[in-house]
C-alpha cells in the first residue's frame, strides 16, 4: 500500500443562521378598537357589523404578514444562508469522518491532529469491517493519499472504505477514526439542518463536515 503525504490545508466552515421573525401587534389594534368604541358617538353608534369587518380585515392582513415572513424564510433557506449557499460546494470534496467511495482515484485522509506527533499506521477497513490495507505514514504528515492498493501493492475493488490511524510499534493500542475527503454529489435540507450526499450514497450532516476543497 503506497501512501503519500498532502500538506493541503482545508477550509472552514461556517453554520448557516436562522433569519429572526416579525410579529403582529395585536394588542394595538385592541387598544385602538376600545379607543374608538369609547368615543363613537352615542346618538349613531358604530354597527356591530362594523366591527366584525375591522376584526376579520386585521386578521386577514395579520396571517399575509405570518405568510410573507414564511415565505421570506423558505427563502432565505434556499438561497442566501441554505441550500443556495452550500450548492457552490456540488463538485467539491467535505471532509468528514465517514465511509469513502473508492472508484480508482487515490483519496485523501486527514491524520488526526492530536496524533500527528506519534509513529503511526493508517487503517484501511472495507465495508464489513475488515483489515484490508495497512501501512506506514510519514511522520508529522497532516494528510496522506491512499492510492487503492494493500499491503502487497494490488488494486483492492471499488467499494466503501473506512479509515482509522493507530501506534505503528503496537497493534493493541486503540484506533483513533480518520477524516477522509469525498465529492459531494447533492446538498439536501434534512430534519436536522443540511445534508450532504456522497459517491456511494454516504450522507454526512452539515455539522459533521470540518473542511472543504475545490475537487482535485
Amino acid at each position: 500500500m503506497e501512501i503519500q503525504p498532502n500538506s493541503a490545508a482545508p477550509a472552514a466552515l461556517s453554520s448557516p443562521r436562522k433569519s429572526a421573525r416579525i410579529s403582529s401587534d395585536f394588542e394595538t389594534f385592541l387598544k385602538m378598537l376600545t379607543v374608538q368604541m369609547q368615543n363613537q358617538d352615542p346618538l349613531n353608534p358604530i354597527d356591530s357589523t362594523d366591527y366584525a369587518v375591522q376584526l376579520a380585515t386585521f386578521s386577514g392582513v395579520e396571517q399575509q404578514v405570518r405568510t410573507n415572513q414564511i415565505l421570506s424564510d423558505l427563502s432565505e433557506l434556499l438561497g442566501g444562508s441554505g441550500l443556495g449557499q452550500t450548492a457552490q460546494w456540488i463538485g467539491k470534496d467535505v471532509l468528514a469522518v465517514a465511509p469513502a467511495f473508492f472508484a480508482g482515484d487515490p483519496l485523501t485522509i486527514e491524520i488526526p491532529a492530536a496524533r500527528r506527533a506519534e509513529s503511526l499506521a493508517l487503517i484501511v477497513r472495507d465495508a464489513d469491517g475488515a483489515v484490508v490495507a495497512t501501512g506506514p505514514i510519514p511522520s508529522g504528515a497532516a494528510s496522506v493519499d491512499w492510492d487503492g492498493t494493500d499491503a502487497y501493492g494490488q488494486r483492492l475493488s471499488e467499494g466503501l472504505y473506512r479509515f482509522s490511524v493507530r501506534d505503528a510499534a503496537d497493534a493493541s493500542y486503540e484506533e483513533t477514526p480518520a477524516a477522509v475527503y469525498a465529492r459531494v454529489k447533492e446538498v439536501r435540507a434534512g430534519d436536522d439542518g443540511l445534508v450532504f450526499t456522497l459517491p456511494g450514497g454516504i450522507e454526512v450532516p452539515f455539522s459533521e463536515v470540518t473542511g472543504v476543497r475545490a475537487g482535485v
